[in-house]
């Protein structure tokens, strides 16, 4: 909590973070975003944040199908804010669990503490953003979206 503000260029962090996971072959990633899109935050967490949804997609997708992965940056439909979507093409999340998502030592996984959600909806708060679950549209599975502060 006590980390330095810094300015992040979305569109430089995000897909250096999409590299770290892109070594599958049975995921295919794909990135859009916004040119320009710069936001305020600490850099390290905020980093966290991406890299938990990413591992959340990859882990739902799993390694003995073929999935799809999207990650887009988009202008918000609330004025001053971008959304961040992290989508895939996994199970997604059952109903009985959407009211526990994002509580502390929740996890439908064999392995993990269970505290990655909850952890990012923390540091997200303290940044005036917002994260929730959607099923996606697109893709079948999760859709989480991030409102973040546009840098003004």
């Amino acid at each position: 909590p006590s980390e330095e503000l810094t300015e992040i260029n979305l569109d430089r962090l995000i897909p250096e973070e999409i590299s770290m996971f892109d070594n599958r072959d049975n995921i295919r990633f794909d990135y859009y975003c916004l040119k320009d899109s710069w936001i305020r935050g600490p850099k390290p967490q905020f980093t966290r944040v991406i890299v938990n949804l990413l591992t959340n997609a990859v882990q739902a997708i799993g390694e003995e199908r073929q999935g799809h992965i999207v990650v887009s940056v988009r202008n918000s439909s609330t004025d001053g804010y971008y959304d961040i979507v992290v989508e895939d093409d996994g199970p997604g999340v059952k109903p009985e669990n959407l009211d526990k998502l994002f509580t502390q030592n929740f996890t439908t996984k064999s392995s993990g503490s269970g505290l990655g959600l909850a952890i990012s909806r923390s540091i997200l708060d303290r940044c005036g953003a917002t994260i929730e679950y959607g099923k996606s549209f697109a893709l079948g599975g999760a859709a989480f979206t991030i409102k973040y502060p546009k840098l003004s």
